[in-house]
């Protein structure tokens, strides 16, 4: 499994967009709900929606780098936001590249290389103009399996046919 970089919200300041209202209202009820049924809590600590340019350049580097942590990670930054309240920033990711078990100097370096980033930026455009119309999107053997939530069964009968 790879991870991708993708822009639900375009042109986000990189010190992110303020969310108004407290964590109580900050998430739906239904998302709270299906989160909790995945022991995922879902707190609304975060406040700010976040420009993750940094974040999937740091999740790029892994990618290439250090591929069999990629996934880790990415579970790690999103508990960071979605549950811990921390929004993605360079010492947070520092923090997540730290606990994901990479090379600590080499995956800041990356983060804050220009050039990584623009990369970064880039890919994640291209894949938001791709037809993609939401996060997670899935892909099996390249082949489009959707968007959203999946209950396991469909994974299990695509796998299946595989």
């Amino acid at each position: 499994m790879t991870w991708k970089p993708f822009l639900l919200r375009k042109g986000i300041p990189e010190e992110g967009k303020p969310k108004g209202g407290d964590p109580s209202t900050r998430v739906p009820a239904r998302l709270k709900q299906v989160g909790q049924q995945a022991g995922i809590d879902f707190s609304g600590k975060t406040d700010r929606y976040p420009n993750t340019i940094k974040a999937h350049t740091l999740l790029q580097y892994a990618e290439e780098q250090e591929p069999i942590k990629q996934n880790g990670l990415q579970e790690i930054l999103f508990r960071h936001y979605f549950t811990d309240g921390l929004y993605p920033d360079d010492t947070n990711l520092r923090l997540a590249a730290e606990e994901a078990q990479l090379d600590v100097q080499r995956a800041m370096a990356a983060v804050a290389d220009p050039a990584q980033r623009q990369q970064a930026e880039a890919a994640a455009l291209k894949n938001s103009r791709s037809g993609i119309n939401g996060v997670p999107f899935f892909f099996v053997n390249g082949q489009p399996l959707g968007s959203g939530a999946q209950p396991p069964e469909t994974f299990v009968e695509v796998f299946q046919q595989c």
